[in-house]
């Protein structure tokens, strides 16, 4: 009716009828009655905006539960947030749980949301709520037990909680039902926790999950399998092509074909043969379109959607619905849906708490999408919420409206500090927005493919055996394994190892040790003593013609006695070290491994060894293929004669003399 129709209407029945009045009062009376509703009036005026708010009063995490867990079976309650993510719907997950934790045979208060800040509990608080004793977890809708307290049994929850939160097989996505089974698992036999720790504690090569990241169906395992064995065919692949250049460089060409050819066959075995293996391998879950991406692509928009039922009865009878796990501000809020009539078509607003574990991936544009689907009615649908921090976004969808960019731009350009605020301005942006009557509306995340990993055999190639033969086949290990011999002869030779040089080197420097003596005779006739004539005659002559390998040794440190002795001759004798003839000169005598009579000259280093030591450190001259110890024919010249410091006449004369075999001929 009417508000002057309805005014008039009682004007007559306060008036008229019989045309007497129906009370009848005296003014005095009538300000009387009339007071307390003015007091009343009075009151409500000066109230905060909060304290006469339709909106209640949020609840806490703690409180919203234990009133949840207060409706379910005693000592069998299991709370799943209607709004938990996942691929699991709340009654799926709510039924694994009580499977779960009803072979615990203890009472059992569960908790999943995705709701509750880092570092928050709520156990204890959930405890005090109830006053029931039993086993009281918290849940993330996957992967990750946030509490878990024991009141009144014995279960150890600490051990528990570390071995499912450590447990090799579970990972961030896994279900909270399988979590949860990991968890009572660890409850019931208290010696989890040490088998986990003990298999930790393991060398990691002889752990039960030490070669799991090469499975093909886990993720990552053909790229992880793919490299270590492009790696393993690199490095076989580059050693055997530098040992078949080293042998084609020593005149071995049909040696060196057949290993650079026999490693390149060996890493194609090596490379091809598992990728039978990988290719039948069973596809990994990881492999397949996640169902929630899946859901993305047509409505409802979410695989669960008893949060947005919820949400959409509860708009039937208020445009504005405000979660009361909402942690944001809420000043305004009362009135927020009075300016949802000023817009130029029907709107509808929700202010929810979002996390990466809720139905909707804490995506704003989701839910509003879903809300929108779910109920059908025409109309723009907001979400305001925030994922993180302290600034409200706002996502929008519509039904029975058609929209373009300008509507998904201007509703993401719609955000504040305060809900009401940011709400505020998403519906004053309808103005300037152009929505079509009986258009549909088709949201952007809904053409999105789900993402899924390029196929396995690419993977295995492309990402795994690819990079593992060119970069660390071919370059990193053959610089690694050089390196490392380096650095083990390096070692060797500082902690007085064993010595083994071949005709490569001791030519290298035979050519240095001669072409100083050269330089010197240059000088003149007086450059070198006359008694050293002979000796630098026979070094110069043994280089030119065909040494054998202990001929080089012998010419390198002839030379070097000779340059020695005409630099200082008046120095004592220049005797070479008899462990090795190239370390510096011998100044002490003691017990060595070579000569008849067990005694000779040593240099200062090797006198300070062990005879074990100095033993090891002889050094061996390579030939042939093999390396044997220099003076292993004790009646060589060289040997006999010490390299010329015992009798270098008698030595001279040997050399050049025609010997039989032909290695140094008589000058001419």
């Amino acid at each position: 009716m009417p508000e002057p129709a309805r005014r008039s209407q009682m004007g007559r029945v306060a008036t008229s009828g019989y045309n007497t009045p129906v009370i009848d009062a005296t003014p005095s009376f009538r300000r009387l009655v009339a007071l307390p509703a003015l007091l009343v009036l009075a009151v409500l005026a000066f109230l905060p905006s909060e304290a006469r708010a339709d909106v209640e009063p949020p609840a806490t995490p703690a409180q919203h539960y234990a009133d949840r867990l207060a409706e379910e079976p005693e000592g069998a309650a299991v709370v799943v947030d209607q709004a938990s993510g996942g691929p699991l719907t709340p009654a799926e997950m709510t039924e694994g749980l009580h499977t779960a934790f009803g072979e615990l045979g203890l009472p059992y208060y569960v908790v999943v949301t995705p709701f509750l800040e880092v570092g928050s509990e709520i156990a204890p608080a959930l405890h005090d709520r109830l006053g029931a004793d039993g086993v009281y977890a918290v849940l993330e809708p996957q992967g990750t037990v946030r509490e878990v307290e024991s009141y009144g049994t014995d279960a150890d929850t600490g051990s528990a909680r570390h071995v499912a939160l450590t447990d090799p097989d579970l990972d961030y996505n896994t279900p909270a039902t399988e979590v949860a089974e990991v968890l009572v698992a660890a409850l019931k036999d208290p010696s989890a926790a040490e088998q986990l720790q003990a298999e930790r504690e393991r060398p990691w090569p002889f752990r039960t999950d030490a070669f799991a990241g090469l499975d093909p169906s886990r993720r990552g395992g053909p790229e992880s399998l793919g490299f270590l064995l492009g790696a393993v065919g690199g490095t076989v692949v580059a050693v055997g092509v530098c040992w078949g250049v080293r042998s084609a460089r020593r005149g071995r060409l049909r040696p060196a074909v057949v290993v650079g050819a026999g490693s390149v066959l060996v890493a194609a075995v090596v490379v091809s043969a598992p990728a039978m293996w990988v290719a039948a391998a069973p596809t990994g879950d990881h492999e397949k379109p996640d169902a929630q991406e899946l859901a993305r692509m047509q409505e409802p928009y979410v695989l669960s959607t008893g949060r947005v039922e919820h949400i959409v009865e509860t708009l039937g009878d208020d445009p504005l619905y405000v979660d009361p796990l909402v942690g944001l501000p809420r000043e305004g809020l009362d009135g927020a849906a009075d300016e949802f009539g000023g817009a130029p078509v029907p709107v509808y607003a929700a202010v929810v708490p979002l996390a990466q574990e809720d139905e909707s991936g804490g995506d704003h544009e989701v839910l509003a999408a879903a809300l929108a689907a779910v109920a059908q009615r025409e109309g723009v649908y907001l979400v305001a919420g925030s994922v993180s921090g302290d600034t409200t976004r706002v996502g929008a969808a519509t039904y029975g409206l058609g929209a373009g960019f300008s509507f998904d731009f201007a509703m993401r350009e719609a955000e504040a500090a305060a809900p009401a605020d940011a709400l505020s301005r998403a519906v004053t942006a309808l103005d300037d927005v152009e929505l079509t009557p009986g258009g549909s509306y088709t949201p952007g995340f809904a053409d999105r493919e789900p993402s899924v990993p390029a196929p396995r055999m690419e993977r295995y190639w492309s990402e795994g055996v690819a990079p593992g033969f060119l970069v660390f086949g071919l370059l990193v290990a053959p610089a690694a394994i050089g390196l490392g011999i380096v650095l083990l002869y390096a070692r060797r030779v500082w902690r007085g190892g064993g010595t083994v040089v071949g005709d490569r080197v001791l030519r290298r420097l035979a050519g240095r040790e001669t072409a100083r003596l050269r330089a010197l005779l240059a000088r003149g006739e007086d450059a070198l003593p006359e008694a050293l004539l002979p000796q630098a005659d026979a070094a110069l002559l043994t280089a030119e013609a065909r040494p054998r390998t202990l001929d080089l040794l012998g010419v390198v440190v002839l030379a070097r006695r000779t340059l020695a002795e005409a630099e200082d001759p008046r120095a004592a004798p220049f005797e070479p070290c008899g462990v090795n003839p190239l370390h510096p000169w011998a100044t002490e005598r003691t017990r060595t491994p070579v000569g008849r009579s067990g005694k000779g000259e040593v240099c200062a280093r090797c006198s300070e060894l062990s005879p074990g030591a100095r033993s090891a450190r002889v050094l061996r001259l390579r030939s042939g293929g093999t390396a044997h110890a220099y003076d292993a024919d004790p009646d060589d010249p060289w040997i006999r004669h010490g390299f010329g410091a015992d009798d270098p006449a008698a030595l001279v004369g040997e050399l050049l003399k025609e010997r039989p075999d032909g290695d140094v001929e008589q000058p001419r």
